[in-house]
């Protein structure tokens, strides 16, 4: 056992000269190259970000929409969405209209730099408790740098759909408003 640790200590002495690690010159290339490829790379992270970011508001928009629908039928009363667009600060609300029971809420604590504006004529949706359709049509509007899009309804059919804004930059899943 001895001769065995021994034995491994001499082959290490009469070895290590072949066995080098990294000189500093290798390892400042390396980290130089690397940066280079990260700055490159930066731009597009920004732009996935800023994607994802605002396809995440439009999921949430359209799924608190869905849910006061359904909640209204559901629940047998009916169901007001309210939106509140102080700039910079804004906030859509699912509530029940007796009890002011807040049901569910999308918030631009969750989604900086996103803006949010309207073209209901009352800041109040009420959703119907026997069909679900909202009492308003009109469109919901939020942008993030080039990424545009817009949450429909429509209150004849209660449909509400999502779609790109003219001029804004092509989302996977999401078609232009026609």
């Amino acid at each position: 056992m001895a001769r065995e640790i021994i034995t491994h200590f001499h082959y290490i002495h009469h070895n290590g000269d072949s066995q080098r690690g990294f000189t500093l010159l290798e390892l400042v290339f390396t980290v130089v190259i690397m940066g280079i490829l990260i700055a490159m790379a930066a731009p597009s992270f920004n732009g996935l970000i800023e994607s994802n970011k605002v396809k995440r508001l439009a999921t949430e928009i359209e799924w608190l929409l869905v849910q006061a629908k359904s909640e209204a039928v559901m629940r047998g009363g009916n169901i007001q969405v309210v939106i509140s667009a102080a700039t910079p600060t804004w906030s859509i609300i699912s509530s029940t209209v007796s009890g002011g029971v807040t049901l569910a809420e999308v918030s631009s604590v969750n989604f900086s730099n996103i803006e949010l504006d309207k073209t209901f004529t009352s800041p109040k949706l009420v959703f119907d408790k026997l069909n679900g359709k909202p009492n308003l049509a009109g469109t919901y509007y939020y942008s993030i740098g080039d990424y545009k899009l817009n949450t429909v309804l429509y209150n004849k059919t209660g449909r509400i759909y999502t779609c790109l804004q003219d001029g804004s930059n092509k989302l996977s899943n999401y078609e232009f408003c026609k």
